[in-house]
């Protein structure tokens, strides 16, 4: 018998003010060629035409205040919405799926039944930075991967890399580890695969199924995203160990954006790459200290500051 999910499947799409994405969203839902079973928006509060756009193109919305937002808890609030949906996409406002196939190819790979979690290729904006474009093809290639507990030893937190700004996961197996954790700044989606596989599950990276998503973060934009990574390695116990095994791997992304930049003469790329990674350095370091910061601070520092609004 076909596997055929998308019937028992819930889109869900969390959003704040995201009026600008949602044209080309909502058509790239309207394309696909069979419906799942819903598709769920959880606004936060928006002040502009998010609501009105979603609802009229016939979707759920589902409202909370800003001040209940949290990374892991909004998303956990969806799986309790879609307790009758066997499999939970998840997608940020931002990203917008390209083609008609992509729902039915980022579920695909749970027709293995160990498989928990699957994460799809993110491309850059047609506008993108060569600094944005390569980060897109480090760190999503067109090779897809699987990882379960045996290659943590060697991959480290590799192994658990995923995003959930266009993600799926089985319903069971996440409610079988509690959950997305929800007192972290940001991470969540790679707390809950280390997790997954600790309960024997496997993760998957699935190439075929395409979304269009980046950022050109400013130094200031990296500094704070990287106090929020520091602060996520410091506070959780288990991503923090395995990382370790893979200490090297910013280095080599360095090393290798470098490199391209230098091969097409861009210099002012350089600088800014320079500029970039010292920002990082700093964040990080900082987000690993954060206990020795003033709440006051750590606002400042944190690309998600409502997050210290609730410590």
């Amino acid at each position: 018998m076909p596997f055929d999910p998308i019937a028992r499947t819930s889109v869900v799409i969390l959003t704040l003010d995201a009026q600008r994405y949602l044209p080309a969203l909502l058509a790239a839902i309207a394309a696909l060629p069979w419906a799942p079973q819903r598709v769920l928006f959880i606004d936060s509060a928006s002040r502009d035409q998010t609501v009105a756009l979603a609802a009229a193109a016939g979707h759920q919305v589902h409202g909370i205040e800003r001040s209940d937002f949290g990374h892991g808890k909004t998303r956990n609030l969806a799986l309790q919405l879609c307790a009758d949906s066997e499999f939970l996409v998840y997608l940020t406002q931002d990203a917008c799926p390209r083609g008609e196939d992509w729902l039915a190819q980022l579920l695909q790979p749970f027709a293995d039944e160990q498989v928990a979690l699957v994460y799809g290729r993110q491309l850059p904006r047609a506008e993108a930075t060569l600094s944005e474009r390569f980060a897109r093809e480090f760190n999503y290639s067109a090779q897809p991967d699987r990882t379960t507990l045996a290659d943590l030893p060697v991959r480290g937190i590799k192994a658990v890399f995923c995003s959930n700004s266009f993600s799926a996961y089985r319903r069971s197996a996440l409610e079988a580890v509690g959950g997305f954790p929800e007192k972290l700044p940001l991470g969540e989606d790679m707390a809950v695969a280390l997790r997954l596989l600790q309960h024997g599950y496997a993760r998957c990276y699935q190439p075929l199924a395409m979304a269009v998503h980046s950022h050109d973060y400013s130094v200031l934009q990296e500094l704070k995203r990287y106090f929020d990574i520091g602060t996520l390695m410091a506070m959780d116990d288990e991503l923090r160990r395995v990382r370790l095994a893979a200490s090297g791997e910013g280095l080599r992304f360095v090393r290798a954006e470098l490199a391209v930049a230098w091969r097409q003469s861009a210099l002012a790329e350089i600088c800014r790459i320079a500029l970039r990674t010292l920002g990082k350095y700093f964040g990080f370091a900082l987000g690993q200290r954060y206990q020795h910061l003033p709440i006051s601070w750590r606002r400042r520092l944190s690309m998600h500051a409502f997050f210290w609004s609730e410590s």
